[in-house]
């Protein structure tokens, strides 16, 4: 798949060059994201984001060492003991829980976040695309085109000729 999608980029790429002067243009959305007011205020609702499930992290761990204390206090009957380890476990479990419910909770909103971000974006990469003459725009932080210039698009022609081979036949 990697290769048929590569072959294609390749085919547009050179055929751009063949038709018409290509102009690429690169896009670094982590620089968006630092320098960017809309980026700064996303940086800073999920790091409140992450720091609330911190707080509530750490708060957890302060329960599990105060149990784990208390586990080993000579004080304690067996009876006590055994339900207070009892209660350790318990909670060792729910703060796996909480973690791993946190780290599913964390991605989700950057997700969502970055992705009302993007929708913002990408008209204005696509106008600053065809006002400033851009035949594509790639993306330097993933596969694929942001943008591409319709007028290099070969696709029908493709379609066409790939057609009229297997009619002759």
């Amino acid at each position: 798949m990697k290769k048929t999608i590569s072959l294609v980029i390749s085919m547009l790429i050179l055929s751009a060059f063949v038709y018409s002067e290509v102009k690429i243009g690169v896009i670094n959305p982590s620089v968006i994201m630092e320098k960017t007011k809309k980026g700064a205020e996303i940086s800073k609702r999920l790091e409140d984001f992450q720091n609330d499930k911190n707080q509530k992290m750490q708060a957890l761990q302060e329960e599990i060492k105060k149990l784990q204390r208390d586990i080993q206090s000579p004080a304690l009957n067996n009876d006590t003991r055994d339900k207070k380890t009892i209660e350790l476990q318990t909670k060792q479990t729910d703060i796996k829980r909480f973690y791993e419910d946190a780290q599913s909770d964390f991605q989700r909103e950057t997700q969502k976040e970055l992705s009302e971000l993007e929708k913002e974006l990408m008209p204005l990469i696509e106008t600053l695309g065809k006002t400033k003459g851009f035949s594509i725009i790639f993306d330097i932080t993933r596969p694929g085109i942001v943008y591409f210039d319709e007028a290099i698009d070969i696709t029908e022609e493709i379609v066409k000729a790939f057609d009229a081979k297997y009619t002759q036949k």
